[in-house]
């Protein structure tokens, strides 16, 4: 059965829904389901290893942050099927990310994500540095653009506290602006961690200078500038290890050359 034919068969419909395919998602189908007059997100995946990705976690990381207000309702979910209420808004790009206002707004969006602890003993737990050694395990010597010793120097050791939902992969395309504010969509890396990995993944995956690092992080409030610097390493290392095991298992589809470019070129420069 196609993905078109499982979204459309769902029972919670209330008519005919229609479905339009979304281009982006390297690791997913997505599309934008209209029912009636209400609109809808969906996306459906399975479990992917190589990448730490369980569906049962994507769906569980949604609905807390749900529930906390940063991201859609979650309407749906059942094997690997994951439905949420449609945000109009704008998706945001790496350009968008060097504007003050949107630096303040996440910086907001991220104090209410990590404003309490998180009792789920169901997530994964997540930290940049383990997530970059699981990818280099994995990845031979001649396919590193960084000598693998250098890596493993820098990466230092994980980190294992840490009691707050975080969804360590901000890139600026899992922001949306409406006019009720940001919020964070795509929870597939989501999980239980320490709230420096996703300071960390702002930082590093929307090249933030240092007086905009600065503003993003004095916006937040309170935190562990010496975490936040270890995670910002470990997750442009992770990135671009993300892109090396991609191509791996798919090959050069959609836009994984080009932006595979870009992860070298961020990791490279960190460690020139």
């Amino acid at each position: 059965m196609t993905a078109e034919a499982l979204l459309a068969g769902l029972p919670i419909w209330r008519g005919t829904p229609k479905l339009t395919p979304v281009e982006e998602g390297r690791t997913n189908r997505n599309f934008v389901i209209h029912d009636g007059d209400t609109s809808y997100f969906g996306r459906i995946g399975v479990d992917l290893p190589h990448h730490g990705i369980s569906r049962a976690n994507e769906r569980l990381c949604s609905e807390l942050a749900a529930q906390a207000g940063v991201a859609p309702e979650v309407c749906f979910a059942s094997d690997g099927i994951l439905i949420t209420r449609f945000i109009v808004g704008e998706t945001l790009r790496p350009a968008t990310m060097h504007n003050p206002e949107v630096l303040r707004g996440a910086a907001q969006l991220l104090r209410r994500l990590h404003a309490r602890p998180t009792r789920s003993s169901a997530l994964i737990r997540r930290c940049g540095v383990a997530m970059a050694l699981a990818y280099l395990r994995e990845i031979p010597d001649d396919d590193l653009p960084i000598p693998r010793a250098r890596l493993v120097e820098r990466l230092g050791v994980p980190t294992a506290r840490g009691d707050r939902l975080v969804h360590c992969d901000i890139i600026p395309e899992n922001l949306i602006r409406s006019p009720a504010g940001l919020y964070l969509i795509d929870w597939e890396y989501g999980g239980v961690g320490i709230p420096e990995v996703d300071l960390a993944s702002i930082v590093a995956n929307a090249d933030l200078d240092q007086a905009e690092a600065a503003l993003f992080l004095a916006a937040y409030g309170p935190c562990d500038t010496f975490l936040v610097e270890r995670q910002r390493v470990a997750l442009v290392v992770r990135e671009a290890l993300w892109c090396l095991t991609q191509m791996r298992h798919t090959g050069p589809t959609g836009d994984l050359v080009s932006y595979t470019q870009t992860c070298f070129e961020r990791m490279t420069k960190e460690f020139s």
